[in-house]
């Protein structure tokens, strides 16, 4: 897992990121941007239940609403009725 995937990440441009814990500014890829101990997962539709068969772009099929559609991976899911955290 990376420091992007984490709950605790604050987008700031196309390459980096701030830790809302540490306040550190921490990149999206690359070196340093493993995760640390305080991950936790985000609300992303990867990490959700109701999402199947991903390709290999990461895009996949959610069932969690009234109509099943496709949906990315790496789609931010916090405000989502249908997510459910594996």
């Amino acid at each position: 897992m990376r420091h992007y995937d984490c709950k605790n990440y604050i987008n700031l441009d196309c390459e980096k990121g701030l830790c809302a814990l540490c306040k550190a500014v921490v990149p999206i890829s690359g070196q340093n941007s493993e995760a640390c101990a305080n991950f936790k997962a985000a609300d992303k539709c990867g990490n959700c239940k109701n999402f199947s068969n991903p390709d290999n772009h990461g895009i996949g099929t959610c069932t969690g609403l009234e109509k099943e559609n496709w949906s990315y991976s790496t789609m931010n899911a916090c405000t989502c009725s249908g997510y459910e955290a594996r």
